[in-house]
Parts: C-alpha cells; sequence; structure tokens
C-alpha cells in the first residue's frame, strides 16, 4: 500500500487533474490512497470571504464554485458530479449570512476552510471513475480526530490506525481507489478543524505510518528537493536522496516542497517518502528516509540553501537577566500564553534576539514582554538558513557563508543548536539576493542536469 498526495497545484486545472488520474492508474497494483490539498489558492479565497461585504462576499462564493464547475465541465464528468458542492455551498453561504460584526472564531474560520478539500477531493474521485479507475470518496474528518485548537488542530496519533483501516478497508476490499481530503479532521464531538496551512502534506505522512505503507508519495509541481529555490536560483539541482531531519530543517525554514511538520510521522516508521512532480511524472524526484547519509553535492558540505520571509525580530534587553535564573522561562511562557512559535534564538548577558512568523500579535506580545525588559520589535525581516553534512564542524564555513554576503547586513546568528544548520537573519529585501550568493558560493555555476 502506498499514499499519493496531490497539492494544490496538481489538481488546478482539467490537465493537471488528468494527469492525476493517469499517475494513480499506474499504480493501482500498489493498492494507492489518494489525498487531494484544495485546488490552487482556493483555501485562501474561502478565508477571504468573511472580510468582505454581503454583496461581494456572494459574488466571491459564486466564482469559487465557478471555478469547480469549470474544472467538471473540463473533466467531462457526469451531470451529478456538482450536487454535493452545490449543497455545502449554501450551506456555507447561510453560515456566514448569519456572521455577526464580531467576526469568526476560530472554529467558524475551519468550518469555512474545509472546503476547498471537500470539493476538490470530490471532483478527483469522479474524474477517476470517469478515467477507469474505481474510485470511493471517504470522509477524513471522522476519521482525523484532533483537539479543539482551531486552525492548528493536534491529531490524536493514537486513534488514527483503527479509525483509518475501518473507514478505508472496505473500498481497498471493493478494489476501489480511497480518495480523501488533507489538511482535515475533526474534535470529539464533530466540529470541523484544520492541521493549518499546509497541513495536507501532514495528513498523507500521518496515514502513512497509521496504515504502515510501503512509502508516501508527495506529488507537487517541482522535481524534488532543491538546493535552492528553482524560482530564485535558475542552476538549482534536484537532491536524489535527503535525510528525514534535513527534509524536517528545510521545510521549517521556508522550503515550500513539504509542511515542517511532515517527517515526524515517519520517522519511528522508516517509511520512505518520495517528493514527485506531477508536471513531469517519470523524473525520480527526492528519496527522503530515515538514517541516510548525505552525500555532498560536489565538493561542498552545503546541501541545500533554503530562506523564510515574513519574520519579526524581537530584541530584549534587561540587566534582570546577569546571572539570573529562570529568566528564558518567563519570556518562553508569554510565547506560550499567546500561541507563538520560536524560530530562532540567539542570548548575550544581558539581551535575548528571537524570531517570530507573522502574523504575530505584536501589540499583546510586547505588552506581556514589557515587564520583562525593554522590547524592540523589528518587522519585515527574513531567515536564511544553510542546510549541510556536519557544519558545525567544518571549518572555515562560517568565512565563506559570511563573505559572499559580505555587504547584506546580518542581524541574529544562530549556530550550534543543530550540526546540519547555519542560520541568520537579514532584512526581507535581501533574502533572495543572500539566497543566490550562497548558492554561487557553495554550488557554483553549474548547469542544471
Amino acid at each position: 500500500m502506498i499514499v499519493c498526495k496531490f497539492g494544490g497545484t496538481s489538481v488546478g486545472d482539467a490537465e493537471a487533474v488528468r494527469r492525476l488520474v493517469d499517475i494513480v492508474r499506474g499504480r493501482r497494483a500498489q493498492q494507492p490512497v489518494v489525498v487531494v490539498s484544495a485546488l490552487a489558492q482556493v483555501t485562501d479565497g474561502l478565508l477571504g470571504l468573511p472580510g468582505l461585504a454581503p454583496d461581494l462576499r456572494h459574488a466571491a462564493l459564486a466564482a469559487l464554485i465557478h471555478r469547480h464547475a469549470a474544472l467538471a465541465a473540463g473533466l467531462r464528468l457526469r451531470d451529478g458530479a456538482l450536487e454535493s458542492i452545490h449543497a455545502e455551498a449554501a450551506c456555507l453561504a447561510r453560515r456566514l449570512e448569519q456572521l455577526g460584526a464580531a467576526g469568526p472564531d476560530g472554529a467558524l474560520l475551519d468550518y469555512i476552510a474545509m472546503h476547498g478539500e471537500l470539493w476538490s477531493s470530490r471532483l478527483v474521485t469522479e474524474a477517476l471513475e470517469a478515467g477507469g479507475v474505481p474510485a470511493a470518496w471517504i470522509d477524513i474528518r471522522p476519521v482525523m480526530r484532533t483537539d479543539a485548537r482551531f486552525t492548528r488542530a493536534v491529531p490524536d496519533r493514537e486513534a488514527l490506525p483503527a479509525r483509518a483501516r475501518a473507514a478505508l478497508a472496505p473500498a481497498q476490499e471493493e478494489g476501489r481507489v480511497p480518495v480523501t481530503q488533507g489538511f482535515l479532521g475533526s474534535t470529539g464531538d464533530g466540529r470541523p478543524t484544520t492541521l493549518g496551512r499546509g497541513g495536507s502534506d501532514y495528513t498523507a505522512t500521518l496515514l502513512g505510518a497509521a496504515l504502515d505503507v510501503d512509502r508516501v508519495e508527495i506529488w507537487t509541481d517541482v522535481d524534488g528537493i532543491m538546493t535552492a529555490d528553482p524560482r530564485l536560483v535558475a542552476n538549482a539541482r534536484v537532491l536524489p536522496v535527503a535525510s528525514h531531519l534535513e527534509a524536517a530543517e528545510l521545510a521549517a525554514f521556508g522550503a515550500r516542497v513539504l509542511h515542517p511538520a511532515t517527517q515526524a510521522p515517519l520517522v519511528d516508521a522508516l517509511i520512505p517518502c518520495v517528493v514527485l512532480n506531477s508536471f513531469a511524472p517519470d523524473r525520480p524526484g527526492t528519496t527522503i528516509v530515515t538514517g541516510v547519509h548525505p552525500e555532498p553535492v560536489g565538493s561542498s558540505p552545503v546541501r541545500a540553501i533554503s530562506w523564510k520571509r515574513g519574520v519579526t525580530v524581537l530584541n530584549i534587553r534587561s540587566p534582570r537577566m546577569l546571572g539570573a535564573s529562570g529568566f528564558l522561562r518567563r519570556v518562553f511562557e508569554v510565547f506560550e500564553r499567546l500561541g507563538v512559535s520560536v524560530d530562532v534564538l540567539a542570548t548575550s548577558e544581558v539581551s535575548l534576539s528571537l524570531t517570530v512568523d507573522d502574523p504575530v500579535p505584536l501589540d499583546a506580545v510586547l505588552h506581556d514582554l514589557a515587564p520583562l525588559g525593554e522590547v524592540t520589535a523589528y518587522p519585515g525581516r527574513a531567515i536564511v538558513a544553510v542546510i549541510g553534512i556536519d557544519l558545525r564542524g567544518t571549518n572555515g564555513l562560517a568565512a565563506r557563508i559570511f563573505d559572499a554576503v559580505r555587504d547584506i547586513n546580518v542581524e541574529v546568528i544562530s549556530q550550534g543548536a543543530s550540526a546540519i544548520n547555519v542560520t541568520f537573519v537579514v532584512r526581507e529585501q535581501d533574502g533572495a539576493e543572500a539566497v543566490r550568493r550562497l548558492h554561487h558560493e557553495f554550488f557554483g555555476a553549474v548547469e542544471q542536469g
């Protein structure tokens, strides 16, 4: 058995869905379970509905439905293929009409967002049937039980194996390909939840581990994990093999191929994950495995350069830090209380610098940190991460990194927490150039093979 997850661009139009059908048809002997994302940009469109005036909201929802109808027409699906979509859209419209002045809470946002995956998975199921691949639509919500942290729910991994087998086995025994949704779950009392943006990858690997599959395939619009974002670096190259640790570090620091939480369910289960290009399905992609010892790319210990924009740096200066115990605990209690994650951290005797991802409740953060010291915020920053082999033990590496970006102001540096990662912060407008310079420094101008 395998899990095949298809992202938003891989179901974005009729041609993309036909490629999906061909891919799944070629894997029927391996008992594929198909997990799909919403069509590209649909989740953003749905989450934008509450902020619109009623007449504009109606038009925007109608446009989203029209896009799915156009996809159904392009695939020449049966006349009844859109019945469930229209019914769900009508329910959504009624809920939105009841929206009060306070705006949506997290539970309502998850209810709104879930429709993208529900609708795309319905059309993919119909497309597989039309393409001669028997398929069954499976609702993931009662399978993926979560807590009630709406918009960032945590799945109940212990309950998942039994629920997944019970939901999928009947279809598989009938020779049908189960098609289900990424990103979605539900609380114990049935309220819909989501796993956070990009959570469809996480769904796929959770199911893969729960079902003990042979591998999880992540189908996207690039050839695999690359040495840099190919939109920034023309000669970026594919890594044929990567470790789960490398993949997790790259994802956490901006590589858009995978969701940061994706790899965790697969590590203990020793299940490989393969990143593949649905626009070029014959290419080998990147295989991510546990325990692999990655090989250098050429003569460089560096394997990839990643970056993440939309970052705010917070500097906390407090003489009370000097020789004091418990100071960091009090700082992180603030972030825990406000539900804000911290990425990069650097300290001195009397000051602390850290980064948080936007959007962040900055006023609340500054208010709650103020009793601890003088707090200054610097928005509009980017994190650049250099990922490689034993970077902490490589002589002269830091000199090469910072010589490559010598005329770009580096504000925060973090090295030592991970043997495979050197991270620093620059202004957001300098991030792309920093990536290009570092890639040239460590990979040169070699043409992509």
